[in-house]
């Protein structure tokens, strides 16, 4: 992983945002994604296959079959910093 989870998070939330014509803006954590981002369901997608390429892990897929509530650019950012801990304790 070359990018921090914060950055690699604003570089695909700006990617999204970019590729579906809206202008790409500064994103905080305290940001909400539908609300102050604009994010839709298939935007949210799309950033996640994002971060599953660009971070190697995709915390949606959990075995226990649990789904956090993902409201803000900090919940993402909660969840993959889990996410990653994880995988390095796997391998």
């Amino acid at each position: 992983m070359t990018a921090s989870i914060p950055d690699a998070i604003a570089t695909a939330i700006r990617t999204v945002l970019h590729d579906t014509g809206r202008s790409a803006r500064e994103v905080e954590s305290s940001m909400l994604l539908a609300t102050d981002l604009g994010l839709d369901s298939l935007d949210l997608a799309q950033t996640i296959v994002l971060l599953e390429r660009s971070l190697g892990v995709d915390p949606f897929r959990a075995p226990n079959g649990a789904r956090p509530a993902i409201r803000t650019v900090g919940d993402l950012i909660s969840v993959y910093t889990e996410a990653v801990a994880s995988a390095a304790t796997k391998s």
